[in-house]
């Protein structure tokens, strides 16, 4: 990344800034493909909105393998047509948790945790419809692992921060981020950026 040196200084002097202003809430862990879905729930929205739309979940459907079975267009109805990228976000829900089921012949990301943190994040990647957000907001949240979740959201408000070059993408915005904090300072960097990008976003 050009201008590296730079940008790094401007991240760790945001977050810095960040987590003097507001400490983050307490992490927590929950089974990693309730964890994946929360991932396709909250990417570029807030954590309120997920919660809404878990409680639609968890009352029509009896377990998340009958979320898996169901249409887009159900998916659509039941959360609402309002949900931000609702259309998206229903073929992210069907592909991969359909790509779950496939790979392991059930709807369990379990065995994940019995993997090294590497090979874990590398099998989460290799499912459709997958992104960097999902992808961290699952090892951090599911596996309680290491990572950073990164959106377009908190893309766009680093690359204004410029602690990111304005041509960044997602991917590589995730692994400069890992990169400059230590793995247990991965939560509440992910947590103050987040909250700080959703709040410029309003």
């Amino acid at each position: 990344m050009k201008n590296a040196t730079k940008h790094a200084e401007n991240l760790k002097s945001l977050v810095k800034k960040l987590l003097k202003e507001a400490k983050p809430d307490p992490k927590q862990v929950i089974d990693p493909v309730r964890a994946l879905v929360s991932g396709i729930l909250t990417f570029d929205t807030t954590d309120a909105r997920c919660a809404e739309a878990w409680k639609v979940i968890d009352r029509e459907f009896v377990d998340l393998n009958e979320l898996r079975v169901a249409t887009e267009l159900e998916v659509i109805d039941l959360i609402g047509t309002k949900y931000p990228q609702i259309d998206h976000r229903a073929v992210m829900l069907r592909e991969t948790l359909n790509g779950i089921f496939e790979k392991e012949h059930t709807l369990s990301l379990d065995r994940l945790k019995t993997l090294g943190r590497k090979e874990a994040r590398a099998m989460l990647r290799e499912l459709p419809e997958m992104t960097p957000y999902v992808e961290g907001y699952t090892t951090l949240f599911g596996l309680d692992e290491a990572a950073i979740p990164v959106d377009k959201t908190m893309l766009d408000y680093l690359i204004y921060q410029d602690c990111l070059e304005p041509e960044t993408s997602l991917e590589d915005a995730q692994k400069f981020l890992e990169s400059q904090f230590k793995v247990d300072e991965h939560y509440e960097a992910f947590f103050v950026i987040r909250r700080a990008a959703l709040k410029r976003h309003k």
